[in-house]
């Protein structure tokens, strides 16, 4: 697996808004797009409310309803939900055992977004193995708007 997700800078200071807002408890959002053989190219960053932010600092769950309303969307198109990001509040941007638990398809990106004390410092893309036994680092491109 040595894939590559691009999303434009436009897309890119969305998520580190989010992120940034967000802290000290995680955001949390979907990526729109589609997938031409490794190649992951955002099309969309659709923001959702963490649902679970006032239980834990450390976890993440998108609004059910903003993924219903998002593969309504994009039925009949060729784009497809291709994957989703999430901040990690004082911690790298590295999967956690709780994002292992979490995690069920092997083609969905999870960027995570890294904010140390209320400031975004690094954005990392990892794919789950077909094992589903642990993550590996994707390459990240960032593209011109």
């Amino acid at each position: 697996m040595n894939g590559v997700i691009s999303l434009s800078e436009q897309q890119f200071k969305i998520i580190q808004a989010t992120a940034e807002a967000a802290y000290p408890a995680e955001c949390c959002g979907l990526l729109a797009g589609n997938i031409l053989a490794e190649n992951h190219i955002v099309k969309r960053v659709i923001p959702s409310p963490n649902i679970v932010a006032d239980q834990a600092k450390d976890r993440f769950e998108i609004d059910p309803q903003i993924h219903i309303n998002l593969e309504l969307e994009l039925r009949g198109s060729l784009d497809q939900i291709i994957g989703h990001y999430h901040s990690h509040p004082d911690h790298p941007p590295v999967p956690s055992e709780t994002d292992l638990k979490m995690a069920y398809g092997p083609i969905l990106i999870w960027l995570i977004a890294a904010v140390d004390k209320g400031k975004f410092v690094d954005l990392k893309a990892h794919q789950i193995n077909e094992t589903k036994q642990h993550f590996e680092e994707i390459a990240l491109r960032i593209t011109p708007a």
